[in-house]
């Protein structure tokens, strides 16, 4: 049998997991935000800061809500009933945040240093010249992290499709 966290440090880390989920959320609605911003002004001011402030944004605060979020999630596993792998809500959200944080440190960091060389231009179009493509495609991180950790979330509301393998009988 699994050892338990007492309670009170059960709630404590429950709480800094539905922080760092939390919080990770909101910075991919400040992520789109910027990305949109940055992909639709003519300014080439406020084009270049929108990319470069993701420059800054996304290593730190994604990057380290991100550890924190499985990183919790994880001793919650370990330290309460539930278990990493005993029922399939629990799995599946270990499933989608190990997914998510290889995402973010192999895909969206190096992505989003790309833009560290972005010059602030005249115009959005001429900001937008010398980025090129790979702006379009920061479209795309935000939307697809905030709808996975919002089902991870109904998972652990309604914690669906029960236990991963039945136990042994005796």
């Amino acid at each position: 049998m699994s050892r338990q966290l007492p309670r009170a440090a059960r709630k404590s880390v429950l709480l800094l997991h539905i922080f760092a989920s939390v919080g990770w959320m909101g910075m991919d609605l400040a992520f789109f935000a910027l990305v949109l911003t940055g992909l639709t002004t003519s300014s080439g001011t406020l084009a270049a800061s929108c990319f470069l402030a993701l420059t800054v944004a996304v290593p730190l605060g994604v990057g380290a809500l991100s550890l924190l979020m499985v990183g919790t999630g994880v001793l919650l596993g370990l330290g309460t009933k539930w278990g990493l792998v005993r029922y399939w809500w629990v799995a599946s959200k270990l499933a989608i945040g190990l997914l998510l944080v290889t995402l973010v440190y192999v895909a969206l960091i190096p992505g989003v240093g790309e833009l560290a060389a972005t010059p602030v231009a005249a115009t959005g179009d001429a900001v937008r010249a010398v980025i090129g493509s790979s702006a379009q495609s920061l479209l795309y991180p935000p939307i697809v992290s905030f709808s996975l950790l919002g089902f991870s979330a109904v998972l652990s509301v309604f914690k669906p499709w029960g236990r991963l393998r039945k136990a042994a009988q005796t």
